[in-house]
């Protein structure tokens, strides 16, 4: 069998990277698996462990992708009033709760710290830093917590 060109492989793992965005966003990350990602892609099983051999690996490569996706729905242009107003109404969003939910699963099921979940977190912190200030530490704890019993109820 010949060998597979880079540019082959690379449109090969950009198709997995559709993949994954899509089911994270529409079916939630505990219900993606090999199979469902193999079924949309075409591509099979063992093809994409062979990428992505965990499947937190996915989470990790998407890393910044996941990140615009999540800040693309708040208000970061009028304080720290409208970021707070914006997320609270992000809440009401399946695809906003469903990053929310991929970061509280990585945060939560990780014996010791995921990197996705600390670069994610470390990424909301620096970021309201930068935008609010002082202070906004605390109001960016209130929303996460706030997210998280959301998503309980």
């Amino acid at each position: 069998m010949p060998k597979r060109s880079k540019e082959d492989t690379e449109i090969t793992i950009q198709k997995i990277m559709d993949a994954v965005v899509d089911q994270i966003l529409t079916l939630g990350y505990d219900k993606m698996s090999y199979t469902t990602l193999s079924k949309q892609t075409g591509i099979s099983r063992t093809g994409i462990s062979h990428h992505f051999p965990k499947k937190k690996d996915f989470a990790n490569a998407l890393d910044g992708r996941i990140f615009r996706l999540f800040v693309d729905k708040l208000d970061l242009e009028n304080g720290m009033d409208g970021f707070v107003k914006s997320w609270l109404a992000a809440l009401d969003d399946d695809k906003f709760r469903a990053t929310l939910r991929l970061l509280f699963h990585h945060i939560a099921s990780a014996e010791e710290t995921d990197e996705f979940a600390k670069r994610g977190i470390e990424r909301l912190y620096a970021l309201c830093q930068e935008r609010f200030g002082d202070g906004s530490d605390k109001e960016l704890e209130w929303l996460l917590g706030k997210s998280l019993i959301s998503m309980v109820r």
